[in-house]
């Protein structure tokens, strides 16, 4: 609790462990995955192994000085490899009540990229990955939550897994999926994991990434991360990457008309902040106009209904979010004020390396 009122970390993130692939993928399967080469900071790098990470493949991955702060900020948790344990005393240290728990980089997020070159495999990885999860939560399931990974490339393996995960393990949400290119979230075949999310009550997280391609304009300018052009480039891609790649996530939902036939349906918009919402809100009614007159509601009135329907319910249900804010008073005035939002959540990116 923080001054009386139930705090709830919407993003923060989970620290895989080294061994998280060999120890929880399936046996059968076990030699078909990457190895783990060793741990750059916190994040895994795997040996190339010519199918699924071509020869000479560059993992790009945060700049050396970015793991030179962790033990500085992190102190025991960092000591400790981020423990579920140390995790829950950092939380009654600070005040959080609850946090909702995402994967790292290229770590749990691995597994559903996987599944896009062999669907087979990244079906077991994203299973392994969401039982670890389920494991490492079971020290405190009321207070730590995680949302599961699906494999992207086949809507049947998406709606077993979601539904296993869900129901079974205890996942809240699951991730926006990663899915094959060509193929894209309004086409009909996707409606099943829309029914899922819509009878099991959970929402979509969206947090970052759109179709794999998310909007680093930069990216090639980073090189190798080292001097001060290049670490504040790579500050600039990721300053812009989540809130675009979120706002262009937002946007498909809505104009394709997702959000409007699944009217139960739920998004959680993650590490990109939220005052960017108005400005896109507005902008997308002004883009309807002669482009899509058959729209029940517009851009904002179909997400002021979500917002408001958010509201209406218990703070203390995690459940419940569709949105974060992390930037203060004012702006939680504003969006109460405008967008009848009574209920607003925050993001630590506890862990994330940052």
């Amino acid at each position: 609790m923080w001054k009386g009122m139930k705090v709830i970390d919407a993003d923060a993130h989970m620290h895989e462990p080294e061994y998280l692939w060999e120890r929880y993928v399936e046996p059968k399967f076990r030699d078909r995955v990457p190895k783990v080469a060793f741990m750059d900071g916190v994040f895994m790098v795997y040996e190339p192994d010519g199918k699924i990470i071509p020869k000479g493949d560059l993992q790009l991955r945060p700049p050396a000085s970015a793991w030179a702060v962790l033990e500085e900020k992190y102190g025991e948790a960092y000591r400790q490899w981020w423990s579920a344990e140390i995790r829950l005393t950092d939380m009654d240290r600070y005040g959080w009540d609850i946090q909702v728990l995402l994967p790292t980089g290229n770590n749990g997020n691995f597994a559903y990229r996987v599944a896009l070159t062999d669907l087979e495999l990244g079906a077991a990885m994203c299973r392994a990955y969401n039982n670890w999860c389920h494991d490492y939560c079971s020290a405190d399931p009321k207070r730590l939550k995680f949302v599961a990974v699906l494999p992207g490339s086949d809507i049947g393996e998406m709606v077993k897994e979601a539904r296993r995960a869900v129901t079974e393990l205890g996942a809240v949400s699951v991730r926006n999926p990663f899915l094959p290119v060509g193929k894209y979230l309004h086409e009909p075949e996707y409606d099943a994991l829309w029914n899922l999310a819509c009878e099991l009550d959970f929402p979509i997280s969206a947090h970052g990434e759109y179709r794999q391609r998310r909007f680093h304009p930069f990216r090639q300018l980073e090189g190798e991360r080292k001097d001060d052009i290049e670490l504040a480039l790579r500050g600039l891609d990721h300053a812009l990457g989540f809130p675009c790649d979120n706002m262009t996530t937002l946007g498909h939902f809505i104009f394709t008309g997702i959000l409007e036939r699944f009217p139960k349906l739920r998004l959680a918009i993650l590490e990109s902040n939220a005052g960017w919402l108005p400005f896109w809100l507005g902008r997308m009614d002004d883009h309807t106009h002669g482009r899509r007159l058959e729209y029940r509601l517009s851009p904002s009135g179909c997400d002021r209904s979500q917002a408001r329907a958010a509201g209406s319910r218990s703070p203390a249900d995690f459940r419940r979010s569709e949105t974060e804010d992390s930037l203060g008073q004012l702006r939680q005035t504003f969006w109460t004020a405008n967008l009848g939002l009574d209920l607003l959540l925050w993001m630590s990116t506890y862990r994330a390396g940052r």
